[in-house]
């Protein structure tokens, strides 16, 4: 019975026609099948059997040639890309200055090219900095400037996703302040991808190493894009490995259902394993592995095929069958998400509006309201992100520290980024049924905040609080916002 279960997996792989049953014989011709009497034409029709698979079995070996073409997409993805890396005055990614900047292009995985020069900044290099990357004032004295520089590295970048480690919190940051864009620009960060994959030290000099990479000059930026473009060879070979184990989740009940009916397995036989991991996919409520195998063996006509109740059986019983439909609903195991989510699914769906939109619609409230953490707790006051108020409401809101250098951090944002600090204050503001209340510091630790654009935007007047303690906070002003009828 366990070929019954093999042609789901067939189907389920993009094989079109597959016939199953003991009278099938296949005519002299090769271009007819002929099964139980009926004629079912076929185009170089091929037989297959458990003597194709004597080691792992016909299930096994099927099921992981899938796995095989499912993944096969993934094995082009990356091989021509540009590895950057950069050297700077400081660890502040919205103050400090490139120092030195550099570029491998990869194609079809080799390394073909590179770019380097050093930088001259517009500050002072730190002495801390330099005893990390060893380049000094007097090293990049006759150096371009950055904006000398960065058009020839973009051209030298040309259409390629530009490759960096921890670039989404460093080095991309970085060049999109100085450069004041990145439009065009193709970016990928591999510390997210070395998280996923990698349980030890995600470090790029460590990872190097662990792959065997000469990390050359560490802290200088061709060497560590040099070693960026190796490794990132490395970690695309070991997410194909993990994007083949992981495919075809979906057909493991029918894999289940085959690796039941060819029992008995050795304990220690991947059989085992495999059979123990699918039994509750075969089991369980979502499939409908069962059904199609009831259906199948009625088709079939053959009686000395195990029934219905025989595979449930030899799957662990309808006592262990039952146990596993029983579990508990999504809504029992994650109310607070599930919770979350109806929030966030309200006012999504209506007729005016087509799938694409409400999709589009529900994706910008889910990435307006991003949080972590614990539940609100209506006994204390609960601190939110501004992101994460998004489709909540409360009687009053106090929204903390607006101030330009808190909205808009770095030395000179760009438009885009004083229009989405905007757009995110506007939410926040929103929130207020009854109250609103803004606060701002002219100093914190000492130093002045800078200027409060969105505030003198709105026009407000500051009500100036007593001063607090000035470890904490100096010279506070307050800004009161009381609804207005048609406002």
């Amino acid at each position: 019975g366990a070929e019954i279960p093999v042609k789901a997996i067939l189907h389920g792989i993009g094989v079109r026609q597959v016939h199953v049953g003991a009278g099938l014989r296949l005519s002299t011709s090769g271009s007819q099948l002929t099964a139980d009497s009926s004629q079912l034409t076929a185009m170089s029709p091929e037989r297959i059997s458990g003597v194709d698979a004597p080691e792992v079995g016909l299930p096994i070996a099927v099921f992981k040639a899938g796995q095989l073409l499912a993944s096969r997409k993934f094995a082009e993805t990356f091989r021509d890309y540009t590895a950057i890396d950069l050297e700077t005055t400081g660890r502040d990614a919205e103050s400090c200055h490139v120092v030195e900047i550099a570029a491998v292009r990869v194609r079809r995985g080799q390394p073909v090219a590179e770019f380097s020069s050093l930088v001259k900044p517009d500050v002072p290099i730190p002495a801390d900095a330099t005893r990390t990357h060893g380049i000094s004032d007097a090293d990049v004295a006759n150096a371009p400037s950055f904006a000398d520089v960065w058009p020839k590295f973009r051209e030298f970048c040309g259409n390629d996703v530009v490759v960096a480690h921890n670039g989404y919190q460093y080095d991309f940051r970085i060049l999109k302040r100085l450069a004041g864009s990145l439009r065009g620009l193709g970016t990928f960060d591999t510390l997210p991808l070395a998280r996923e994959l990698v349980p030890a030290s995600r470090r790029l000099e460590d990872l190097a190493r662990a792959y065997g990479i000469d990390v050359g000059r560490s802290h200088r930026a061709l060497d560590d894009a040099r070693a960026l473009a190796k490794v990132f060879l490395h970690l695309n070979e070991a997410k194909l490995a993990q994007s083949r184990k992981t495919s075809l989740v979906h057909l493991l009940d029918h894999l289940g259902v085959a690796l039941a009916l060819t029992q008995p397995h050795d304990v220690e036989s991947e059989a085992k394993l495999l059979l123990d991991l699918a039994r509750p996919y075969a089991m369980g409520g979502f499939s409908e592995c069962l059904d199609y195998y009831r259906v199948m063996r009625d088709d079939l006509g053959d009686q000395s095929l195990p029934t219905l109740d025989d595979v449930i059986e030899k799957l662990g019983g309808r006592e262990r069958m039952n146990r596993i439909r029983a579990q508990r609903s999504a809504d029992e195991r994650y109310p607070v998400a599930m919770e979350r989510l109806r929030r966030l699914l309200v006012g999504i769906a209506n007729g005016e509006s087509s799938l694409a939109e409400q999709i589009a619609r529900f994706l910008e409230r889910v990435a307006l309201s991003v949080t972590e953490g614990q539940a609100a707790d209506r006994d204390r006051v609960n601190l939110l992100t501004l992101h994460s108020t998004k489709g909540l409401e409360f009687s009053r809101v106090y929204i903390v520290g607006v101030e330009d250098a808190q909205f808009t951090p770095g030395e000179r944002p760009s438009k885009q980024e004083i229009e989405e600090a905007r757009r995110v204050l506007y939410v926040g503001m929103t929130r207020a049924k009854d109250r609103l209340v803004l606060t701002r510091a002219e100093s914190r630790g000492g130093r002045p905040t800078g200027g409060t654009q969105f505030l003198d935007e709105m026009g407000l007047t500051a009500v100036v609080a007593p001063p607090s303690p000035p470890a904490v906070m100096s010279a506070v002003g307050t800004y009161l916002l009381e609804p207005t009828p048609g406002l």
